[in-house]
């Protein structure tokens, strides 16, 4: 049976009902600020002056990462292990490491003033609820991704686009995937649909180093910045080494799986694809990709203007062949795509499926959106 030595007991009935828990101050101050340090620079834009924000909502490639029990502070690394089943059952080095993939919520002129005079963004009208998985056929055993992880880098204010949860839509996402075996390829909007109608919706608020873990399949959305300033999170995940186990003979079900259980309301479930697994490159992951060249470019630039070596800037791009290799690897960027190609551009609202390869030409993928 899993020995619970950091998870309190309300963390795990919080998870269990709700899918989710925070976990103030935990991320190694290490990371926090010196990793902010050069974000602007990274942008090109003036932190000062929002005529310069060019986009409302941005996601950012990573330059820096380290594994997650460096990054963590004890207690968040502890929690995050209990919730799984134990370190053990981590997968050994995909997604493996935290970094520095800043996920930008500017606002916009849009919504002044809607915060002064007291009104909140309606959740059930948020454009875009999703799970993460774009990187595999999605089951419902599937545990490529079992926690998805919020790392606040800014404090979120109120009515500050910290993302929308959607607590009670949990239950509607197994039913669907327990009725599909054949499984689904992203995009998988189907999936979510009903998250729309459900009632019991949580907006993230808190502290910059605050961490908020969540069950994969748990929908959520960004939602619209009425305070006009730069919120910033990151959002890697937990991967398994192995699909969960919804029919254990002994019981000892992790808290990833109790959810799922719960969902359904069974005590074991017996799940048997009817296609097989596929593991994808990232349909998300061309677009940010795309911004490494020009935030380099603006890294050195930057480092030579203050008399620096500007191949000293701090980016596993400029470490070398085999570190870049590692850093695909670790990322699933080594991986072909899958069968509707990947997203070529996007902020969230409205993309183009594009396939791109490594000499940067870009080709129609086989599905179009």
């Amino acid at each position: 049976m899993i020995d619970y030595k950091y998870l309190t007991e309300e963390d795990r009935a919080h998870f269990l009902e709700r899918g989710w828990i925070q976990v103030p101050n935990a991320v190694n101050p290490q990371y926090l600020d010196p990793w902010m340090e050069n974000l602007w620079v990274r942008l090109g834009e003036d932190p000062n002056d929002p005529s310069t924000w060019k986009e409302e909502y941005l996601k950012m490639p990573r330059h820096r990462e380290v594994p997650y029990e460096e990054y963590c502070t004890p207690e968040a690394w502890g929690k995050l292990c209990e919730i799984v089943g134990g370190e053990n059952r981590m997968h050994p080095y995909r997604e493996r490491y935290a970094g520095d993939q800043f996920i930008i919520n500017f606002g916009s002129d849009k919504y002044d003033g809607l915060h002064e005079k007291g009104e909140k963004p309606d959740p059930q009208q948020a454009t875009g609820y999703h799970i993460d998985n774009d990187w595999y056929r999605q089951f419902l055993d599937s545990a490529g991704n079992a926690l998805t992880l919020i790392f606040l880098y800014t404090d979120v204010l109120e009515n500050g686009g910290g993302t929308f949860l959607v607590e009670d839509a949990i239950p509607g996402v197994c039913k669907y995937l327990e009725d599909h075996p054949e499984g689904l390829d992203h995009p998988y909007d189907e999936l979510v649909q009903h998250a729309y109608q459900c009632k019991k919706f949580t907006q993230i608020v808190g502290k910059k180093g605050d961490l908020f873990i969540t069950h994969q399949l748990l929908p959520h959305s960004h939602a619209p910045n009425y305070r006009r300033y730069a919120r910033v999170i990151t959002n890697p995940h937990i991967n398994m080494r192995e699909n969960h186990n919804l029919d254990r003979a002994d019981g000892d079900y992790n808290l990833c799986e109790q959810v799922i259980l719960k969902a359904l309301g069974r005590d074991h479930v017996s799940f048997t694809p009817t296609r097989d697994r596929l593991i994808q490159y990232p349909r998300t992951a061309f677009f940010k990709v795309a911004r490494v060249k020009e935030e380099l470019a603006r890294m050195q630039a930057d480092f030579e203007a203050k008399g620096l070596d500007p191949e000293s800037v701090d980016s596993v791009y400029l470490r070398g062949e085999n570190a870049v290799q590692e850093h695909k690897k670790r990322n699933g960027y080594d991986k072909e795509w899958g069968p509707n190609g990947v997203i070529q551009k996007g902020t969230g609202i409205g993309v183009e499926v594009r396939a791109v390869h490594d000499d940067d030409t870009v080709i129609p993928s086989p599905v179009v959106q």
